[in-house]
């Protein structure tokens, strides 16, 4: 698993089939556990994206940064919701 910089945090997807990394390339990525390849990149930040988390469910990605903002997307298509 790669970033262009620091990883601040990784954590398992609920089902545990995934894992999400927050890190100082102003990107949270959600990797495939089993293989360790790249699903999704979300970016948008203009910061360093300190810590990521999944919801409950695991369908929903909550991403907050040092650009003051905290983002709400979509764990299977990389959308932006909120």
């Amino acid at each position: 698993m790669i970033h262009d910089d620091r990883v601040f945090s990784a954590v398992f997807s609920p089902d545990g089939k995934s894992v999400l990394t927050a890190a100082a390339d102003k990107t949270a990525r959600i990797w495939d556990a089993a293989t360790g390849k790249a699903v999704l990149t979300l970016s948008g930040h203009e910061e360093k994206v300190k810590s990521a988390l999944y919801s409950k469910d695991g369908r929903r990605v909550l991403t907050a940064s040092r650009d003051n903002t905290a983002r709400v997307w979509d764990a299977v298509t990389g959308a932006e919701t909120a």
